[in-house]
């Protein structure tokens, strides 16, 4: 546990490293400098702060207090169980594209198809793969599922483990972009039984831990640039995620293109979207989603299988199939 600002500092280089933190917590850092025998002048202007500002932070003695305007908070269960989660989740999820990478690069890698790593732009698309000419042929959204849907087979008539959930305001949006801009967009859908962010949060240190945590309760800085920050940190050792790496990457992968989930949803709009039949459906389960359940055996696409067409019959022979959703 972070116990006093010099621990918070020690935790904060560790997880940024050379790089620059995100405001507020970039005047911590400073003040660890000045304290440490820096001058305040230049130490200011490193880090983008006034020597003034800096000079307080450092007599107030307290540096976080005076950063955040409020003492560094402890690690409570309840706050140490919403960070672990949140970092579990977005852990699966760089999990998750990695394992695609490797997967695509055994598929495609003798080919000129080149994918394109878009995360960085944190929209709605994870990839897009081009041709030999530059030109993008589809794009990638990612979807990992861990939660087992356990009354599948009594609402929408779905084995639990044949059963994948997808919000329904996400196919329309998806298809919508498709139609935008010309590209066919596909979701790629990869789960493992049980694997939750709890379960892989349960491996992160609890200095990140709580370091996310104290982000998010006194707003010190950008939660979602620490969260980022400390996934990136993990990933870069990974060691400790190896087991859920392998789970991910040796999980059954599919394919499911914006076509063929809307022309499914259409056809079986009540049988698969159980809320549509739920009285009062919103007051009931609050803050749930309306998803729309596929059946993975029969709905989707397997990725080998996909990413075969693609090398065999090259971008004519998959877009004709993603645009009459065949796939």
């Amino acid at each position: 546990m972070i116990r006093d600002a010099g621990q918070l500092v020690a935790c904060v280089r560790k997880v940024f490293g050379e790089r620059m933190p995100p405001k507020r917590l970039h005047v911590l850092l400073a003040a660890a400098d000045v304290v440490g025998g820096a001058d305040v002048r230049e130490t200011a202007k490193k880090y983008g702060t006034s020597p003034g500002y800096l000079t307080k932070a450092v007599e107030t003695g307290d540096w976080f207090e005076a950063v955040a305007g409020s003492q560094l908070p402890g690690l409570s269960s309840e706050g140490e169980d919403v960070a672990r989660r949140s970092l579990g989740q977005l852990l699966i999820g760089s999990l998750a594209e990695r394992a695609f990478e490797e997967i695509y690069e055994e598929a495609l890698s003798t080919t000129e198809f080149v994918l394109d790593d878009e995360r960085k732009s944190r929209s709605d698309t994870d990839y897009r793969v081009r041709n030999g000419s530059g030109r993008p042929v589809f794009r990638v959204n990612i979807k990992f599922h861990g939660s087992v849907f356990r009354n599948a087979a009594e609402l929408v008539g779905l084995e639990p483990e044949n059963c994948f959930a997808l919000a329904t305001y996400k196919i329309h949006q998806a298809l919508q972009k498709q139609e935008e801009e010309h590209l066919s967009y596909v979701f790629l859908i990869v789960g493992v039984p049980g694997l939750t962010g709890r379960a892989v949060g349960d491996a992160i240190a609890e200095d990140l831990v709580h370091l996310c945590a104290i982000a998010t309760e006194t707003k010190v800085a950008s939660v979602r640039a620490v969260e980022d920050a400390i996934v990136a940190h993990v990933m870069q050792g990974a060691g400790e995620l190896s087991e859920f790496f392998q789970q991910i990457r040796s999980a059954p992968w599919y394919a499911l293109s914006a076509r063929r989930a809307i022309n499914l949803m259409r056809d079986l709009l009540f049988e698969r979207v159980f809320a549509l039949r739920v009285r009062n459906f919103a007051r009931n389960y609050r803050n749930a989603e309306l998803d729309m359940h596929f059946a993975l055996s029969s709905d989707l696409t397997p990725l080998r299988d996909f990413l075969a067409v693609l090398r065999e019959a090259g971008v004519q022979g998959l877009t004709s199939r993603l645009e009459r959703g065949t796939f």
